[in-house]
């Protein structure tokens, strides 16, 4: 995942001739952001293969409160009473979305595995969305991405090769092609995430981008035939009405 989003985003960026000026001001923050990053996605990915989907993604799902905490204390920025109110709503809506209440009710009472390093990654996440908004406001989106990718296939690389993990399963073609959607999908979305952090309040696209689980519920029932809770639905709904009033207030 990590280098293909390298190497799409190198590629892009020098067919487009955007190729940035790199910065030693950006080193740091892309060394935070490659940290991160990598430290989240592992603890997300080992939360939910402990614990319950029901219970782990709501908890990591809640990142974007703490994204939109420290955007507000550390680049000053303050919402309108509309704002906050649709910012609410849209979080409201996402943590409905992300839970299975029939597999929540079964699971109250005892403890469950996965929610501990689920809120690491909750943290994690929520901290990498704030220095990247710092960042992209300190220095061009386009060399931020480009050294955190970097830096991001480094930390994986080493670990890799510190440990001897056997990459031998990317000789299937489907793993592979899985693995490039994903690199490609993360870095347009990073592309994205800066554009929005850049074009607006960084408070506001975090939120935005905090609505990811209407996809993964949507896509759930078309390609997969599952069939969500009937909360997720109101979720969903209740998640669009605050992405549209976000989108009307801001």
């Amino acid at each position: 995942m990590q280098g293909t989003g390298l190497l799409s985003f190198a590629a892009a960026l020098l067919l487009l001739g955007r190729w940035p000026a790199l910065e030693s001001g950006e080193v740091p923050f892309a060394v935070a952001l490659g940290f991160l990053g990598v430290a989240s996605i592992a603890a997300l990915y080992r939360a939910l293969a402990l614990g319950p989907v029901a219970v782990v993604a709501p908890v990591v799902a809640s990142y974007v409160a703490v994204t939109v905490l420290l955007v507000v204390v550390f680049l000053g920025e303050r919402l309108s009473t509309g704002q906050l109110v649709a910012a609410g709503v849209t979080f409201a809506g996402v943590v409905l979305t992300s839970t299975d209440a029939r597999r929540l009710r079964s699971t109250l009472g005892r403890p469950i595995p996965g929610v501990r390093i689920g809120l690491i990654a909750t943290v994690g996440f929520g901290m990498w969305g704030a220095v990247f908004a710092i960042a992209t406001r300190a220095f061009p989106w386009p060399a931020v991405i480009l050294l955190l990718r970097m830096t991001s296939f480094a930390i994986v690389g080493a670990f890799i090769l510190a440990r001897g993990i056997d990459v031998r399963a990317f000789r299937d073609r489907r793993a592979l092609a899985l693995a490039t959607t994903v690199g490609l999908l993360d870095t347009v979305a990073n592309a994205l995430f800066a554009l929005g952090i850049e074009t607006g309040y960084a408070s506001v696209a975090a939120t935005g981008s905090g609505a990811y689980p209407i996809i993964p519920a949507i896509l759930g029932v078309v390609a997969l035939g599952e069939r969500p809770a009937p909360n997720q639905y109101l979720g969903i709904a209740v998640l669009v009405c605050g992405l549209v009033a976000l989108g009307a207030f801001s």
